[in-house]
């Protein structure tokens, strides 16, 4: 059992911190600065956070009503000691790269699933039917957040065509490794091994019972996540994992790092059954390479893709170098973003009219009360 977080991440230097994150750190310093370290997981209302040897629980409610930033499994953080609450995050660094997806809701709003990651491992199980759909929708997230995805396709060892398989995903994931492994049987951990380098982050995303946390008990060659068994009549998974951890995976046998050695970490997250996107315009271009750069040859910047004259998404489709389910999904996945966009604007033109509104009701009151003075200072004659 690998719970010794003093053993696995001695120093800060083995949580990535690097002297950019020190000038940042002294930048915003202040006499309450008790210390600095990375988030290890984000509970309601407060956060674990690594410091390099211990690690200590942080209140967060106070970090996002000041500046608007919510924390993240994996952020860089400066922790002081608040009067009231003791131990709180007091800064966040700025990130380098972050998995976000649309947050669950009636109003759009962003949620960071995590921060500073290196890889993401977009996975699948094959003991089920692959779904093609939910693995390009999660590719796009995946791209959109700065890091470079992979996808898994887990429990091998159950099927026995796992090649054909990975041959129909590797064809709708253009520049992304596909793999087949079986955490039980071992097959393709090695490969992942030499994937993850010292002092990268990878963050697991996919659907319960896909074997997030079995995969993260392969790699760390121990029992560090809970892991539930598959509900037999439609393969779903129980909800073993139910936060986003940060976990350290150990170099070497012995499980103790060197104080200037950087580990590499794993961060699970809950399963998620359906992703939304989040102004994943950039992971769009990523995730449907084939179809944005003909989008970019079109005649008019307006065009449809219906029957404008010019239109080089008809002339490939013409051609079969356009898949027609691709380009479907596509649409999709456009549309929502589409009217993410318009709900954005309509959010902002209703705040803009509440503060005007508040702005003359201000006004009035000032007016109002400028105006029982003078009443006041007349009658008082």
């Amino acid at each position: 059992m690998l719970d010794d977080l003093s053993r696995l991440t001695p120093s800060l230097t083995s949580l990535g911190w690097t002297s950019d994150h020190d000038q940042w750190a002294d930048s915003v310093a202040s006499d309450r600065q008790i210390a600095r370290g990375r988030i290890g997981r984000v509970s309601r209302g407060y956060c674990v956070v690594f410091t390099g040897g211990d690690a200590i629980l942080a209140a967060s409610a106070s970090i996002r009503s000041n500046t608007g930033t919510a924390p993240a499994t994996g952020d860089y953080v400066v922790v002081e000691d608040d009067p009231d609450d003791g131990p709180s995050l007091a800064a966040i660094a700025d990130r380098r790269t972050q998995l976000s997806r649309r947050a669950a809701g009636r109003y759009p709003e962003a949620q960071v699933l995590a921060a500073n990651i290196d890889h993401v491992f977009v996975m699948d199980g094959l003991d089920r039917d692959v779904s093609l759909r939910r693995i390009e929708r999660q590719l796009v997230v995946a791209w959109d957040s700065g890091a470079l995805p992979t996808v898994l396709l887990t429990k091998s060892d159950q099927v026995t065509d796992s090649e054909q398989r990975v041959a129909e995903v590797a064809a709708i994931a253009p520049g992304v490794d596909t793999i087949a492994i079986s955490s039980t049987e071992g097959t393709g951990i090695d490969e992942l091994r030499d994937k993850i380098a010292p002092g990268n982050t990878v963050a697991l995303m996919g659907l319960s019972g896909i074997g997030k946390s079995t995969l993260v008990n392969a790699l760390s060659g121990g029992h560090v996540q809970r892991t539930g068994e598959v509900r037999a009549t439609d393969r779903r998974g129980r909800h073993t994992t139910v936060t986003r951890d940060l976990i350290p995976l150990p170099t070497n046998d012995s499980h103790i790092q060197t104080a200037d050695e950087p580990v590499s970490f794993i961060i699970d997250t809950p399963g998620i059954r359906e992703i939304g996107l989040w102004q994943a315009y950039d992971g769009m271009a990523r995730a449907f390479p084939e179809i944005s750069e003909e989008v970019d040859r079109c005649r008019f910047a307006n065009c449809q893709h219906g029957g404008e004259p010019g239109c080089a998404i008809q002339q490939a489709l013409a051609e079969n170098s356009i898949q027609p389910r691709r380009l479907e999904h596509w649409n999709d996945l456009m549309a929502d973003l589409t009217l993410q966009e318009e709900q954005l604007e309509d959010l902002d033109r209703r705040s803009e009219s509440r503060d005007r509104a508040d702005a003359e009701r201000k006004e009035r009151g000032e007016r109002r009360s400028k105006k029982n003075n003078t009443t006041g200072k007349r009658r008082s004659r």
